[in-house]
């Protein structure tokens, strides 16, 4: 990256202006952003009022660096001119954020300041069974290993309460957004985050139909022998989403409790930590400072962020003895060692993903691992062969199930957005019978889709998911190609990833960088290969 430019743009006056603004502007976003990313930690960590009001004023000042106008017509003549790499792509980035952001002021604070309180509301709700407050997950305890139906559905239908509770706040959220798509001549908010991310939806749409097109028997074939399992296993004809092993039936039901046997000895950040250790990448320094354990007020999810774009990057977790906690803990460090390896000498605006779903790609094929039999030998040393094997058959009905669950979340999002006054509830359980074929329990007048966390807070994000599995798919076709082995656990792996996927950041667009790293466009023929045939 240290390259000399003589005329980076045609007019060497353009140049000047160019790179004295970046020189002014810059420092700025990155200050305010800092203060942002600790107040979002604190709020998420905490719960606390003040921390969402904090980080809702923060978000606001940030958004209003990118509102002027005068600025953003400068920047698409500047893009014009410009012709090296590095200058055009710190426009593009520039660009789209200055565009998104060319929305009246007080819609901006609105939007902020609800989105703020909707995280404050998340991290502190907590519902009621039998008029006790209980975790998520605990709801997923007993999900995962009670046998009483009844017991099981008070349990699903507790883990949809915070739905019902926040589904008014939400959809004004979603009026505000539509109205802030519409003032940039978008017909709605998702349209206008898929232009943004530089995602064009017909292709989108296309590669998710033929994903699940050439996945469907497979699909067909599992969820036979999921109903059939379910049926001896509670002794009933008559299965409902409690059925599940968790709350949107987005992960593989069978044997989890079995497989959790793997990791009932093991402390799960330490052997995280020695699994990257043997990748040459050490994650101690994010483990540092990151927030691993349950409490309350803290929210019950699971996520990393970059304080600083620079070494300040943190997970937070609240690992319990599971498979589950195991996968998780090892996705959130994969887009921390992302995010550790971006060329350090790559300008502040270019160190970041160029989209979400190739750090996701990294995040997922290293969760993965908790279930590849190579690597849970390495990760779990005393571990059985044989449920070893059962976590291979598990990762594979475990891609088919979540494939479904995505497909899911961007068509409703799509219409989410197309017209938030439909009745989305019977949207949301038609879409789940349509694509995770689970039938509809009677939930007339409930607000089961806004119980989903990212609905409202990571809105257009859950199809980067999808993208990445296929892209980690691919990554790992590659890896094999090269080292001959499927396992992630030796240095040549990490070097190959430092090299072609962390290290460009943002330099590049999410097309190129798929080309770099796998010589092609990004398909679902890596990944139907390896889970669905």
């Amino acid at each position: 990256m240290n390259q000399t430019h003589e005329q980076p743009l045609h007019n060497s006056t353009d140049h000047r202006k160019f790179q004295e603004f970046l020189e002014e502007f810059v420092p700025r976003v990155e200050g305010k952003s800092v203060q942002l990313n600790k107040a979002c930690w604190l709020l998420e960590t905490t719960g606390l009022a003040d921390a969402a009001d904090l980080k809702a004023a923060l978000d606001i000042e940030l958004k209003m660096l990118f509102n002027h106008p005068g600025t953003y017509q400068r920047l698409l003549e500047w893009d014009q001119e410009a012709s090296d790499p590095i200058d055009k792509r710190q426009l593009n980035v520039l660009i789209r954020s200055f565009k998104q952001n060319q929305i009246p002021k007080e819609l901006l604070a609105k939007i902020s300041q609800k989105e703020a309180h909707l995280a404050q509301s998340y991290a502190q709700f907590r519902p009621m069974i039998d008029g006790k407050k209980v975790t998520e997950n605990q709801i997923r305890e007993i999900l995962k290993k009670a046998k009483d139906p009844i017991q099981r559905k008070k349990a699903w239908e507790a883990s949809k309460e915070v739905g019902g509770e926040l589904a008014p706040m939400i959809l004004e959220l979603v009026e505000l957004r539509n109205q802030a798509a519409r003032a940039l001549a978008y017909p709605d908010y998702f349209q206008m985050q898929l232009a943004l991310q530089e995602i064009d939806s017909t292709w989108l749409l296309h590669i998710f139909d033929e994903l699940s097109l050439k996945s469907d028997k497979a699909y067909e074939k599992l969820v036979k022998e999921i109903q059939k399992e379910q049926k001896k296993h509670f002794q009933t004809d008559e299965l409902g989403p409690w059925s599940w092993s968790d709350p949107f039936c987005q992960e593989d039901p069978l044997n989890n409790q079995a497989l959790d046997q793997l990791v009932q000895n093991i402390d799960i950040i330490q052997a995280s930590e020695t699994f990257y250790q043997k990748m040459g990448i050490d994650v101690g320094g994010i483990l540092a400072h990151s927030d691993l354990y349950e409490r309350e007020g803290k929210n019950q999810h699971a996520f990393c962020l970059n304080i600083d774009r620079k070494k300040d990057i943190r997970t937070l977790n609240n690992v319990q003895s599971s498979m589950k906690w195991l996968e998780t803990v090892l996705h959130e460090l994969g887009h921390g060692i992302y995010e550790l390896g971006f060329d350090e000498t790559l300008p502040w605006l270019l160190r970041e993903p160029p989209h979400m779903l190739s750090t996701e790609a990294m995040a997922l094929l290293a969760g993965r691992q908790a279930y590849r039999s190579e690597s849970l030998a390495e990760l779990v040393v005393s571990s059985s062969p044989e449920l070893r094997k059962e976590a291979d058959k598990s990762l594979c009905r475990r891609q088919l199930v979540f494939s479904r669950w995505v497909l899911v979340m961007t068509a409703f999002e799509s219409e989410l957005y197309r017209d938030p006054k439909q009745d989305l509830n019977q949207l949301w359980w038609s879409l789940v019978e349509k694509y995770q074929k689970i039938a509809c329990p009677n939930r007339s007048g409930k607000g089961d889709w806004a119980a989903k966390y990212h609905i409202s807070l990571a809105p257009v994000y859950y199809f980067s998911y999808l993208l990445g599995e296929m892209f980690a798919s691919s990554i790992q076709e590659m890896l094999y190609k090269v080292t001959g082995s499927r396992n992630l656990t030796n240095p040549q792996v990490g070097k190959i990833l430092q090299t072609k996927l962390f290290s460009p950041g943002s330099s590049m667009s999410w097309v190129e960088l798929a080309r770099s790293v796998i010589g092609k466009d990004i398909t679902p023929d890596a990944w139907v290969k390896e889970f669905a045939t």
